[in-house]
């Protein structure tokens, strides 16, 4: 086939494609037409070219809920006892006040007529209700001792497992000093105590000593002990009553006990309620 100065032209080209045997040649218009139905074409210098940008999205907003006490991200009935943080700094408060207070009219105020007989009640009361003389103490007063000694177990049961405070100070210190002073070694405790984030840091490590406190065999010593102890003031008579309030008069030691024993009994249902919260325990 003769060829032209200029080149093959278009109809020659085809003809040429199609007597060697290799299909369809190249056609400029053919790949125009592919380059618009599969997408953006190779461009001299530039690279691949992608869609035209669109309208700019603004990521949305997550939604964020008040962490409960047991860190699920759901608001818990915690959140109604202390709705915010305000209510918690003056419940803080007013514990530290009552327990100043308390100090004050314990050593200050209260009645202190009955030296020899505070002094002869300790022993007797150590010496399981028997004084040097033989004699039995008032069994009023003798329940009164022994309940303050089984109320900081039952308040290292409820502090150490599941009473941790969220600040990070440890409970077990004013623990440890109820047990000597009552309600005036577990107070200052109460007015630093914040409520923990997360379920895991209040019930993620278990000492020997916390899984006692939560054992069965503490549980039934301490109701069987509590049981006794109320059986005895259930059955006293008049005569121990009245000699109880004549104690109650002029003893600073029973006077004492007694306003001691009455603080950590109104304390304790908040943190019954707060070791049953974080346990889940209307999640059975």
């Amino acid at each position: 086939m003769a060829v032209r100065a200029g080149g093959l032209g278009p109809r020659q080209v085809r003809q040429v494609g199609k007597a060697s045997g290799f299909g369809t040649p190249y056609s400029p218009g053919r790949r125009q037409g592919r380059q618009d139905r599969r997408g953006p074409a190779l461009c001299e210098g530039r690279g691949l070219q992608g869609p035209a940008p669109g309208p700019r999205v603004r990521p949305a907003t997550i939604a964020t809920t008040r962490a409960e006490p047991g860190g699920d991200g759901n608001p818990s009935d915690m959140d109604a006892l202390l709705p915010a943080k305000w209510s918690l700094r003056g419940l803080n408060l007013g514990i530290l006040a009552l327990w100043f207070c308390f100090g004050v009219y314990a050593f200050k105020f209260s009645p202190n007529a009955a030296v020899v007989t505070d002094r002869t009640l300790l022993q007797a009361a150590i010496n399981l209700g028997v004084d040097e003389d033989g004699n039995s103490i008032n069994r009023i007063f003798l329940a009164l001792f022994y309940v303050l000694g089984l109320l900081p177990v039952i308040y290292a049961s409820l502090l150490l497992p599941s009473g941790k405070s969220g600040n990070g100070v440890p409970a077990w210190p004013f623990v440890s000093l109820s047990m000597f002073l009552g309600a005036f070694g577990l107070l200052p405790y109460f007015a630093l105590w914040q409520p923990c984030a997360r379920r895991r840091d209040v019930l993620g490590s278990q000492s020997k000593l916390t899984r006692f406190l939560e054992s069965k065999a503490n549980a039934a010593v301490v109701l069987a002990s509590l049981a006794g102890l109320t059986a005895m003031v259930a059955t006293a008579s008049s005569s121990d009553w009245s000699g109880y309030l004549s104690l109650f008069g002029k003893s600073r030691f029973t006077h004492v006990s007694s306003l001691d024993f009455c603080v950590l009994t109104l304390m304790a249902p908040f943190w019954v309620y707060n070791d049953a919260e974080q346990r889940q325990w209307k999640r059975g």
